[in-house]
């Protein structure tokens, strides 16, 4: 019998590491697509939080993850494989409208917002992030980006000039940039989000602090996540191929380089896959 889908709204959990209800949730991408996706994520939530702050060093911190998003989105064709993962988990998805326990208000909420993402994406002609290219102040950016601290005031009086702007105007336009880009965050939020929420998390225990698995050949696993109580001693290092994977239980040192635990630890696993 299938998971029944329960939350009428997608919520954007966010990524790496998570502390919910005094955990820790960490997390490991298993293929170079999510590895992308989840960089990306970060990059998106860093610079929202960033966009906010009224301090010039907030709106430095906003513009480098602007920069570092183009960098990203400037390799390869990101929106093929976005529109791959849309097709892919409407075509999953779908698959479950005829099956017992299904909530269909949800899952036709949920098939509806990837639709809607799709087709904006479809829609969007221009290369993703080209009004920002297009930006001669973020060109200038870009360009002394691969040299460290290659943005000081002396070495582009321009950027110097427009930080001493009153901060509602830079916000203004940090947040004009950064509406270009919803575009491509809106999906992905979307695709991480589904496919977290349609795992659930099994009790496990790392016996001297080593775990292994052979996952299910048939659905490739796509995420792991790992929830450790956040007063937890050790952290997992989660290694993984293409017919297994293994987590073992760290405990830092004073010096030197952590060692595994000789404790077994008792920790909650997802493997998402859809």
């Amino acid at each position: 019998m299938p998971k029944p889908l329960i939350c009428t709204t997608i919520r954007y959990p966010s990524n790496s590491e998570v502390a919910v209800e005094n955990t820790i949730i960490y997390e490991q991408p298993l293929n170079e697509r999510m590895r992308t996706f989840m960089r990306l994520e970060h990059l998106f939530q860093q610079t929202t939080y960033n966009m906010r702050g009224f301090s010039v060093w907030d709106s430095r911190a906003t513009i480098a993850g602007l920069i570092d998003i183009l960098e990203i989105l400037s390799r390869g064709d990101l929106k093929t494989e976005i529109f791959k993962e849309l097709d892919h988990q409407q075509t999953e998805l779908t698959s479950l409208r005829n099956m017992h326990g299904v909530d269909h208000q949800q899952l036709d909420s949920i098939l509806t917002q990837l639709q809607q993402a799709q087709e904006k994406l479809h829609n969007h002609s221009e290369q993703l992030g080209q009004p920002l290219r297009d930006n001669e102040l973020l060109n200038s950016l870009r360009q002394r980006s691969s040299i460290t601290c290659g943005c000081c005031s002396f070495d582009l009086p321009a950027y110097h000039f427009w930080l001493q702007q009153v901060p509602e105007k830079r916000m203004d336009v940090l947040e004009q940039w950064y509406e270009s880009l919803t575009v491509i965050s809106t999906p992905l939020n979307l695709i991480l989000a589904i496919l977290r929420e349609g795992a659930d998390p099994h009790p496990v225990t790392a016996e001297q602090g080593f775990y292994q698995q052979n996952p299910d050949s048939s659905t490739p696993v796509q995420l792991l996540r790992v929830s450790l109580p956040a007063e937890a001693n050790y952290f997992p290092e989660i290694s993984a191929g293409k017919h297994r994977f293994t987590i073992r239980m760290l405990e830092p040192q004073e010096k030197g380089r952590p060692l595994q635990t000789r404790d077994d630890v008792e920790f909650k696993l997802w493997c998402c896959a859809l």
